[in-house]
C-alpha cells in the first residue's frame, strides 16, 4: 500500500469527521438548508472513491489520488491524447453504475450550495422543483433506507428530521468501499 492511497482516504475520512460535526451543529439549529450542503459535501467524497473504485487501472487511481493531495483538479486522456478536466458529471455516471439515486441526491444537493431560490425552502418547497423521475428515486431511496413513507410528500420540513441518518448513511456507505481503494480491488455490486 503507498502513502498516497493511506493519505487520500486519512483526508476523506478527516473531511468526514468534520462533516458529521457540521450536520450535527447545524440540525440542532434547525439549519436544514446548510445540512444539505453538508450532505452533498459527503456524496462528493462518496463519489469520488466510488469513481475511483471503478477504475481498473491502479497506477492511473494512484494518479488521481495524488493530484487531490496536491491541490489539483483531476485530469484524464481523451481518445486524441488531450488532457480533458474529470468534471462531477464524469463521477456521476461512473458512481450512477452502482446506484441510480447519487445523481438526484447530489443535484438536489447543489442548490443548496449555490445560491438558488432553494434557500426560501421554509415558503417554497423546492421537491417541486425536480422531475417526477427525480423526486420518485429520492423518495425510494429515503423509503428503502430510512422508512420514510412513500405516500408522503417530499419537503425539507418533512424529511428534516431524516438528516443525521441520511449523513450516517452516506458516510457508512462509504467507509465500506476504503478497504478496497487501499487493497487495490475493483467496487463492483
Amino acid at each position: 500500500m503507498t502513502d498516497t492511497k493511506q493519505n487520500f482516504i486519512n483526508l476523506i475520512k478527516n473531511r468526514s469527521a468534520e462533516n458529521e460535526k457540521a450536520v450535527q451543529l447545524l440540525f440542532e439549529q434547525k439549519l436544514f438548508g446548510n445540512c444539505i450542503s453538508i450532505l452533498r459535501q459527503e456524496l462528493d467524497s462518496f463519489i469520488r472513491i466510488m469513481y475511483l473504485g471503478r477504475i481498473p487501472n491502479i497506477p492511473e487511481r494512484e494518479r488521481l489520488m495524488a493530484l487531490t493531495l496536491e491541490g489539483k483538479k483531476w485530469n484524464m486522456l481523451t481518445e486524441n491524447n488531450k488532457s480533458k478536466q474529470i468534471t462531477d458529471k464524469d463521477m456521476i455516471e461512473k458512481a450512477n453504475e452502482l446506484k441510480g439515486y447519487i445523481h438526484y441526491v447530489y443535484k438536489f444537493g447543489c442548490a443548496f450550495i449555490h445560491l438558488s431560490d432553494f434557500q426560501n425552502y421554509q415558503t417554497k418547497n423546492p421537491f417541486l422543483k425536480l422531475e417526477y423521475n427525480e423526486e420518485f428515486d429520492i423518495k425510494l431511496y429515503l423509503y428503502q433506507y430510512h422508512g420514510y413513507p412513500m405516500d408522503a410528500d417530499l419537503t425539507v420540513e418533512n424529511i428534516s428530521i431524516l438528516i443525521p441518518d441520511i449523513f450516517k448513511k452516506i458516510s457508512e456507505n462509504m467507509a465500506c468501499y476504503f478497504n478496497d481503494i487501499l487493497n487495490d480491488d475493483i467496487i463492483e455490486m
